[in-house]
C-alpha cells in the first residue's frame, strides 16, 4: 500500500512541477488576412490593389499580391499582433486610422470600400479561428485545472488516511 502511495505522490509531484506554461506556449502558427477591396460604390471590385500591414510594435510589414478581378486579396503568414492597414490602389493610396488584431492560427476577414478623400469604409469583417488541441490547452481549461486540483486533493487525503494518526476530534 505504501508503494502505491509513493507512486501517487510522485505522479502528483510531477504533475504539479510540470512546466505547463512552457508546454502551452509552444510555437504558435501564423495568422492570415483576406478580403475584398471595393470602389466607393461598395460594389465594384478594385483590381490590382495591394494591401499593406505594419505591426505597430515591431514595424514589420506584410503585403498582399495585387487583387484579382474580384478585388480579392490574401496575406498569409502574419505573426500575431496589432497592425495598421493601408491600401495602394490604382486610383490612390488609403490608410486606416485604427488597428487590426491578427491572431495566430486564425484567418481574419476584412473587406473595405475606397472613398476618395476619406478613410476606407469597412464593409465586412470577421474572424475564423482554427481549433487548437494538445495537453497544454487542456491544462489551461477549467476542466484541466479541476483535474489537477482533484489529483492533488485525493493524494493528500490518501496520505492522511494511511498515516493512521490519531485525531483530537475522532476517537
Amino acid at each position: 500500500m505504501k508503494k502505491i502511495l509513493v507512486v501517487l505522490l510522485t505522479v502528483a509531484f510531477v504533475l504539479m512541477t510540470l512546466p505547463v506554461a512552457q508546454i502551452a506556449a509552444a510555437p504558435k502558427g501564423n495568422g492570415a488576412l483576406a478580403g475584398h477591396i471595393y470602389n466607393e460604390d461598395m460594389r465594384t471590385p478594385v483590381r490590382n490593389a495591394v494591401v499593406k500591414l505594419r505591426n505597430v510594435e515591431t514595424l514589420k510589414e506584410y503585403w498582399s499580391e495585387p487583387t484579382d478581378p474580384e478585388g480579392m486579396y490574401r496575406i498569409p503568414g502574419i505573426e500575431e499582433g496589432r497592425y495598421v492597414m493601408g491600401v495602394q490602389a490604382p486610383n490612390g493610396a488609403y490608410n486606416f486610422h485604427y488597428s487590426i488584431m491578427i491572431k495566430s492560427d486564425a484567418l481574419a476577414k476584412l473587406s473595405v470600400a475606397m472613398k476618395a478623400g476619406e478613410t476606407p469604409v469597412m464593409v465586412q469583417s470577421g474572424f475564423a479561428e482554427k481549433k487548437k488541441s494538445g495537453i497544454g490547452e487542456f491544462f489551461k481549461s477549467p476542466a484541466g485545472i479541476v483535474t489537477l486540483l482533484s489529483v492533488v486533493e485525493a493524494t493528500l487525503f490518501a496520505i492522511v488516511l494511511l498515516e493512521n494518526e490519531t485525531s483530537p476530534i475522532i476517537d
